[in-house]
C-alpha cells in the first residue's frame, strides 16, 4: 500500500503562519470538545428529568441516546464540511464550523425544559444537538489537517498532538465547570438553572476562538495545490473512489479508538455515580484529573511516533486497550474514588493519548492534500456515528441486560479493541525515515 505524502513537498509556512495555525486549530478543538463534553456530562446528570421526564433507567436512555444524536450528524456535517474544506480552503471553513458549534451550544443553555412547552423541549434539544453534531463532525479533521499541513516532518505527530491535547483542555474545562458548579450550589438550584451557565459561557470561548482563526492564513499545502490545479470538484467522491483501501482500515482504527473515549468519560461517570454508589463530585474531579494528565500524555506519544513511528505506538495502544477492559471495570467496581481515577487516567491518558494526535499525523501523510480533509473525515466521522456517540447508550443497555455488572461492556470495548488492531496493522508506517527504511530493504531482498 502506497503512501501518498505530499505535504513537505508543497513548501512549509513560514514559522508565524505556523504558530498561529497551530493555535488556531487548537483553540477550535477546546470548544468543540468543550461543548460536546458539556452535552455528555449534562445527558449523564440533568437531561433525563428535566427534558426526558424520568431520572431512570428510561430517562438516562433517552438523554444518552439524543447524546448519540449529535454523531449521527457529525458524519453527514463532516462530509460536507470536508468537501469545502478541501476545495474552497482549509480557514474559511473552519471559521464555519467554529461558529455552528458555539451558536448551537449557547442556544441549549437558553432552552426550555419539558416542564415549560412540553414535547418541543426534547424535540428542540434534539435538532441543537444535530447542528452541534454537524460543526464538530467537520472541526476536529479540518483542525487536524491544518495542524498537519503547517508542520515540519521531524516533528508533526507531535504538532497534530496540540489540537489532539486540545480535545482534553475543552474536556477539561467543561467538567471542571460541572463539577465546580454542582459541588457549589443545591441541586434544586443546579437542575433549575446552574447547568445553564457553562452552556451559555461557550459563546465567551467561541469569541476568543475566532479572534485567533480570524488571524490564521491559509496552508501553504493548499495553496500549492490551488497553483498546481490539483484541487477537484469533488474531493470527497474522489476519497471514496480511490483512496477505499486505506480508508476501511483507517474506519476500524477509530472504531477502536472513539468508543474508549465515551465509554470513559460518560458511561463511566453514570455508571460509577447512578449504578454504583461513587460520590458525584469525587467522580468528575477524578475525570478532570485524567482528562489534564492525557494532554503532556498526547504530546509525549507524538514525540515518540516521530521516532519510532505511528504504527507501533497505535499497536501498542491497541494492545493495552484489550489487556485493560476488564481491569478498570474491576478498578470501578471498589468504589473507591482513588482507583475509580486510576481507572479513568490509565483508561485516557494511554489509549486516547497513544491515539489522538498520532493517528492525525499517519491519516495527514497517507491522503494527498486535494483529499486529505475528506480523507481524515470519512475515517473518523463515519465510526464517530455507528459506535462513538451510540457507546454510552449501548453501555448502559448492556449493564441493565447483565444485571447492573459491566463484564458484558468490557467484552464490547475488547471486540471493538481488536477490530481496531487489526485495522492498525493494514494501515501503511508513514514516517519517512521508516518508508525508505523499509523500501530499502524490499530492494535488498529482491537483489
Amino acid at each position: 500500500m502506497a503512501v501518498q505524502n505530499d505535504i513537505d513537498s508543497a513548501g512549509l509556512d513560514s514559522r508565524q503562519h505556523r504558530n498561529r495555525a497551530i493555535i488556531g486549530s487548537s483553540v477550535g478543538t477546546v470548544i468543540e470538545w468543550y461543548d460536546f463534553m458539556l452535552y455528555g456530562l449534562a445527558s449523564a446528570l440533568v437531561f433525563a428529568p428535566l427534558y426526558f421526564g424520568d431520572g431512570g433507567l428510561a430517562g438516562t436512555l433517552g438523554a444518552f441516546a439524543s447524546f448519540a444524536v449529535g454523531f449521527g450528524a457529525r458524519p453527514i456535517g463532516g462530509l460536507i464540511f470536508a468537501h469545502f474544506g478541501d476545495k474552497v480552503g482549509r480557514k474559511v471553513t473552519l471559521l464555519v464550523t467554529l461558529l455552528t458549534m458555539g451558536i448551537a451550544t449557547t442556544l441549549i443553555g437558553l432552552l426550555p425544559t419539558a416542564d415549560d412547552i412540553g414535547i418541543w423541549a426534547p424535540i428542540a434539544l434534539i435538532v441543537l444537538r444535530i447542528f452541534q453534531g454537524a460543526g464538530a463532525g467537520a472541526e476536529f479533521a479540518g483542525a487536524m489537517t491544518m495542524a498537519s499541513e503547517s508542520s515540519h516532518v521531524r516533528n508533526r505527530a507531535f504538532i497534530a498532538g496540540f489540537p489532539g491535547s486540545a480535545v482534553y483542555v475543552g474536556m477539561a474545562i467543561a467538567t471542571a465547570t460541572f463539577a465546580v458548579l454542582s459541588a457549589a450550589m443545591p441541586t434544586e438550584d443546579f437542575l433549575t438553572w446552574g447547568w445553564r451557565i457553562p452552556f451559555i459561557a461557550s459563546v465567551v470561548i467561541v469569541a476568543f476562538a475566532l479572534y485567533f482563526r480570524l488571524r490564521v492564513k491559509e496552508t501553504a499545502a493548499f495553496e500549492a495545490a490551488e497553483q498546481s490545479g490539483t484541487v477537484r470538484p469533488a474531493p470527497l467522491f474522489e476519497a471514496a473512489r480511490t483512496q477505499w483501501r486505506v480508508l476501511i482500515p483507517g474506519m476500524a482504527l477509530f472504531v477502536f479508538v472513539l468508543p474508549w473515549v465515551y465509554v470513559v468519560q460518560t458511561f463511566s461517570i453514570s455508571y460509577t455515580t447512578g449504578t454504583l454508589t461513587v460520590d458525584p463530585t469525587a467522580a468528575l474531579v477524578a475525570l478532570i484529573v485524567a482528562e489534564l494528565l492525557t494532554i503532556p500524555a498526547t504530546l509525549l506519544f507524538g514525540r515518540l511516533a516521530d521516532r519510532i513511528g505511528r504504527k507501533p505506538v497505535l499497536i501498542g495502544a491497541a494492545i493495552f486497550a484489550i489487556v485493560f477492559a476488564f481491569p478498570m471495570f474491576a478498578l470501578y467496581l471498589t468504589e473507591a474514588p482513588a482507583l475509580v481515577g486510576v481507572g479513568l487516567v490509565l483508561g485516557l491518558a494511554i489509549i486516547q493519548g497513544a491515539t489522538i494526535g498520532v493517528s492525525a499525523a499517519m491519516l495527514a501523510e497517507i491522503f494527498p492534500t486535494s483529499m486529505r480533509w475528506s480523507g481524515i473525515a470519512i475515517s473518523r466521522e463515519i465510526p464517530a456515528a455507528l459506535v462513538g456517540g451510540t457507546a454510552p447508550f449501548v453501555a448502559t443497555w448492556l449493564v441493565s441486560v447483565a444485571g447492573g455488572t459491566p463484564w458484558l461492556v468490557a467484552i464490547y470495548l475488547v471486540v471493538l479493541s481488536i477490530v481496531g488492531l487489526i485495522g492498525i496493522a493494514a494501515l501503511p508506517e508513514t514516517l519517512p525515515r521508516k518508508v525508505e527504511e523499509a523500501a530499502q530493504a524490499r530492494a535488498e531482498a529482491s537483489v
